[in-house]
């Protein structure tokens, strides 16, 4: 695991809304919950300058889709001006639009897309909404044409739906060059990701029988890839591939109903990469341990502990 250290991340939910209905969305009862009580410009902004009195850098501007907020060209700016380093994940629906995209591009350093499919047909029956793979396409083109392009990072969240088109979708993603950074994520048991989690999960050997070609992939054209919420043991030879090695610390700020019956900002600090991720019997004696994450809570009770393969510590080392 990461050294830890005070969280200088801050991941801010601004907005309860969303144009795709992803099958796998993490946030569908929140943004039910809370879509009917947006958040001031006030206060947002009073989050921000305060987590950025208290040391924080770097910010990511999450939701539901962050784009929606009627203000988010303001929000972006006083992140700006207080020093953040801007983070804005979106499903490029809005900024498919070329004069929001230049009114917003220019305030965001990290722009993540997300893209479920290397075709429409493959991508809109993830995210739900017809159409929604063209406009992504459109996002790419108005970032790439930006004097100065945001840093764009590409995620993937894998299913049993798009599975074997995942190199494709690779390739599709390094074919726009200001991609920098692939994130294959295996599908985090939250949300609709939960509910139908017999039906979308992927066993960890599947994806990873995919890894090593789409590592040569990226390698040849200088890109980062990655791999979200599986145990290290499951990459192999990849194991420098896991998300968990590059975990940072982090604090996110969510709406949330208070003890007083009012809507409020709920805070949570994760200082390792553990959400809703256990360890098993047989992780006990891995040298990785101390790295690893573990694996899905959800994911052990549906298929245990097969594939899992502990690597064993050095001679007169302690795992």
């Amino acid at each position: 695991m990461p050294e830890l250290s005070e969280p200088r991340r801050l991941e801010f939910h601004i907005v309860y809304r969303c144009v795709n209905r992803c099958v796998f969305c993490s946030e569908r009862e929140h943004m039910r919950a809370f879509a009917g009580h947006p958040a001031a410009f006030q206060e947002l902004s009073g989050v921000l300058r305060d987590k950025r009195a208290q040391g924080f850098r770097h910010v990511t501007f999450t939701g539901g889709e962050p784009t929606l907020y009627p203000r988010v060209w303001d929000v972006l700016a006083l992140a700006k001006d207080l020093g953040y380093l801007t983070f804005l994940i979106s499903n490029g629906a809005a900024l498919s639009l070329p004069a929001f995209a230049d009114r917003v591009l220019p305030l965001i350093d990290e722009l993540c897309l997300s893209l479920h499919g290397p075709d429409a047909a493959t991508h809109d029956a993830a995210t739900g909404r017809p159409g929604s793979f063209a406009r992504l396409q459109a996002a790419f083109d108005n970032a790439e044409r930006q004097k100065r392009a945001p840093f764009v990072f590409v995620n993937s969240v894998v299913t049993r739906l798009n599975l074997a088109r995942l190199p494709d979708t690779l390739r599709l993603a390094l074919s726009r060059g200001k991609v920098r950074h692939f994130l294959a994520s295996n599908l985090a048991p939250e949300g609709e990701g939960l509910r139908r989690y017999p039906e979308l999960s992927v066993r960890h050997e599947e994806l990873s029988r995919l890894l090593p070609g789409m590592a040569k992939q990226t390698a040849a054209r200088g890109v980062d890839l990655r791999v979200f919420g599986m145990p290290l043991c499951v990459l192999g030879g990849g194991r420098a591939l896991s998300n968990d090695l590059y975990y940072s610390p982090r604090v996110t700020v969510a709406r949330a109903r208070l003890e007083d019956g009012r809507v409020g900002w709920f805070e949570e600090t994760a200082l390792t990469p553990t959400r809703e991720r256990v360890f098993l019997p047989v992780c006990g004696g891995c040298a990785d341990r101390g790295a690893c994450g573990g694996v899905f809570r959800r994911y052990a009770e549906e298929f245990g502990a097969a594939g899992l393969s502990p690597r064993a510590a050095p001679p007169g080392v302690n795992a």
